[in-house]
This record gives C-alpha cells, sequence and structure tokens, in this order.
C-alpha cells in the first residue's frame, strides 16, 4: 500500500504568503515590516512542524489502519478457508451419512433375517429337546421293564438254584447211600457178580447227572453274568444326563 501524502490547503496559501514577503523584501524594507516578516515566518515554522508531525501522526494511523485491514483480510482468508474445509468436510459427512443409510438399512434387514432365522432355531431345538426327552423317557420305561424282567429272572434263578441244591443234597444222599452199598457189596463177595452190573449202571448214572449238573451250572454262571452285565447297563443309563 502506498503511503499517502497530505497537503492542507492553508499550507499552499502560506507558502504564497512567503513568496510575496520575499519578492517584498527586494524592496527597500521598513522595519516593522521586517518585523512583522519575523513574526509571521516563525508562526509559519511553527506550523510547519505541527503540520509535519501532524502528518506524520496521520502517516502512523494509516499504516496501522492498513496493518489492521491486512490482519482482517488475512483473517477473512483464513476463516474462509476454515469454512470451506468445513463445508467440504460437512459435504463428506452428509455423502457418508447417505452411504451409512444403505447400510444401515442393510443391517436391519439382515438383523431382521438372523431374527427370525434365531426364532426357527429355537422351535428346531424346543422340538428336538422335546423329543429326545420323549425318547429318554422311553429309554427309561424300557430299561425299567427290562430290570422288572431281570429281577423275575433272577428270582426263578434262585428258585433253580434252590431246587438244584435239594437235588443236589439228594444225589450226595444217594451217592453216600450207593457208597455204603458199595461197601456192602465189596464184602459180599457171593454177591458181587450180580452186583457189577448194576453198581456199572449206578456210575453210569451218577456220570450223566453229574455232566448234567455241570452244564446247569455253567449255564446258571451265564446267566447270572448276563443279568450283572444288564444290570451295569442300567446303571449306567440311569446315571447319564438326559440330554
Amino acid at each position: 500500500m502506498s503511503t499517502i501524502q497530505y497537503k492542507p490547503q492553508s499550507d499552499i496559501l502560506h507558502c504564497e504568503r512567503v513568496q510575496s514577503l520575499m519578492s517584498s523584501l527586494k524592496r527597500p524594507p521598513a522595519v516593522s515590516h521586517l518585523e512583522s516578516l519575523d513574526v509571521e515566518v516563525s508562526h509559519l515554522k511553527e506550523k510547519f512542524s505541527n503540520l509535519t508531525r501532524h502528518r506524520q501522526r496521520l502517516q502512523e494511523n494509516l499504516s496501522g489502519l492498513f496493518q489492521a485491514v491486512q490482519n482482517v483480510e488475512n483473517r477473512s482468508l483464513v476463516i474462509s478457508s476454515d469454512v470451506m474445509s468445513k463445508v467440504a468436510s460437512v459435504r463428506t459427512d452428509v455423502r457418508r451419512m447417505s452411504g451409512l443409510e444403505g447400510e444401515v438399512e442393510d443391517l436391519l434387514s439382515q438383523t431382521d433375517t438372523l431374527e427370525e432365522k434365531v426364532a426357527q432355531t429355537e422351535k428346531l431345538m424346543i422340538k428336538r429337546i422335546a423329543d429326545l426327552l420323549a425318547g429318554s423317557i422311553d429309554r427309561v420305561s424300557a430299561v425299567k421293564s427290562s430290570s422288572e424282567r431281570n429281577a423275575q429272572r433272577l428270582d426263578h434263578m434262585a428258585k433253580l438254584i434252590q431246587d438244584l441244591s435239594t437235588a443236589n443234597s439228594e444225589l450226595s444222599e444217594r451217592i453216600l447211600t450207593l457208597e455204603s452199598a458199595q461197601a456192602k457189596m465189596l464184602k459180599m463177595s457171593t454177591f458181587a457178580a450180580d452186583l457189577k452190573p448194576k453198581v456199572f449202571t449206578i456210575r453210569q448214572d451218577f456220570n450223566v447227572l453229574e455232566s448234567k449238573l455241570s452244564e446247569l451250572t455253567l449255564r446258571i454262571g451265564l446267566i447270572a453274568e448276563d443279568v450283572m452285565r444288564e444290570e451295569q447297563q442300567t446303571e449306567m443309563k440311569n446315571n447319564q444326563p438326559y440330554v
């Protein structure tokens, strides 16, 4: 910004007066006129110095005003740039928001789909749990029925064992009787020939009975093992948690 030169109208008038006074000095002056001229020159110098100071203050004020205007322009540029960047950011945010609206709608639709799937899954799980509970109840009922049947079989086996024990006692008594009879037959040599075939037959019967008793004992052991195995399986099933 160029410096403004301040020239008031009074300054020009004083200059003209000084020129007229200087021209008048070329003529033979009077003493009073010279005195007035000195006074006028002093007054003019004082006014010039005042004008110079006033012009300096005006130039300083104009410089300060120019600097203030320049600062305002710079601040306006900064504010304008900031506003433009904020407007661009707002436009970008608006575009992003418009894009996010579509994404939110997609997410909402996906959420609805997931909720429907979750509801269907819950229904299927409830149905499956109900089926499993019904199956478990049926299995427990079957296990109870099997346990009752096994208990009946055990009672029957206990009765058979008791009968076998009685038969065994009777056979033991018969064997003792046969042994005493054999001793008597040994003493009775005269009847040995007649008793040998009978003794042989009795021994064969005893061997057959002993083999049958061994077979029956083996069968009883197998049945007892089966019953114990079924009881263990039943206990394991009862201890398992319902699915």
